[in-house]
């Protein structure tokens, strides 16, 4: 059965599921293993940033990487998390922003596969942007769009600072691999439900409908719940008809289903 994972919340078995189970076999088990940590930190959209440029910067034995949370229309790309390989000790860039409208952001957007640049100093490409790269000093960089479903989630950029790199083909396949099939969409889940924001949209259920949502869901009775909270019954039907109504559930099932992720 599949799951409309921006509908309903999803629960790690779900995702582990979707992104996992029908992976094995087929991609490598160092990217088995990251795929498997995001997951475990879904609840988490900065961790999952920083799970996933530490995996790529360690596996390129890149510089530096960052991620930002952009559309192609935004006039501003502006990273939301960046790592650092300490081994390399690169100039850090924190606060840096640059132009999403110019050449080689909006040719990203417009490209599945990674845009590379191997010399930042004479890349064409970067005729419009060099400046910016070349005050934190990269030397060689990759550049990847992050859209799932046909949505914009953000982009990721790579790079070398001390050195010029040649991007090999086996390098930009694992960044579109990883990226597109991975990345791109836990990465969307994790900032759609988990964003400090999202409450606007969709309220989690409070700490004590969590409570009572988690002893229904063992198959207890509104009494049974109300005695082992030390509450009325009333108190605990109005608690879960608030869940409900939060959660647009039609029902107590439903309900439970939908709070998998926070039970």
């Amino acid at each position: 059965m599949s799951h409309n994972f921006i509908k309903e919340p999803p629960s790690k078995r779900i995702l582990k599921q979707h992104f996992l189970d029908a992976s094995k076999g087929q991609i490598p088990q160092d990217m088995i293993n990251c795929v498997a940590h995001l997951i475990l930190v879904i609840e988490d959209p900065d961790e999952v940033m920083a799970t996933a440029l530490a995996f790529m910067v360690a596996k390129l034995r890149a510089c530096r990487a960052d991620v930002g949370i952009l559309n192609p229309k935004d006039s501003t790309y502006k990273p939301t998390s960046i790592h650092y390989n300490t081994n390399t000790a690169p100039v850090v860039c924190d606060g840096t922003s640059y132009s999403n409208q110019s050449q080689v952001f909006q040719k990203t957007w417009r490209t599945h596969t990674p845009i590379v640049c191997d010399n930042v100093h004479s890349s064409p490409i970067l005729s419009d942007s060099r400046k910016q790269f070349e005050s934190i000093q990269s030397k060689s960089i990759l550049f990847q769009r992050l859209i799932w479903n046909n949505q914009p989630v953000g982009m990721t950029c790579i790079d070398f600072t001390h050195e010029y790199h040649i991007w090999t083909s086996l390098e930009t396949e694992f960044i579109c691999l990883f990226c597109n099939q991975f990345l791109a969409p836990l990465l969307r889940i994790s900032h759609y439900w988990h964003n400090p924001q999202k409450s606007q949209v969709l309220r989690k259920p409070s700490n004590a409908e969590l409570l009572a949502i988690k002893l229904a869901a063992k198959g207890m009775s509104y009494k049974q719940i109300a005695n082992e909270l030390n509450k009325s019954v009333r108190t605990i039907e109005n608690q879960l008809r608030s869940a409900r109504d939060s959660l647009d559930a039609a029902n107590q099932a439903e309900l439970i289903t939908k709070c998998e992720i926070w039970l």
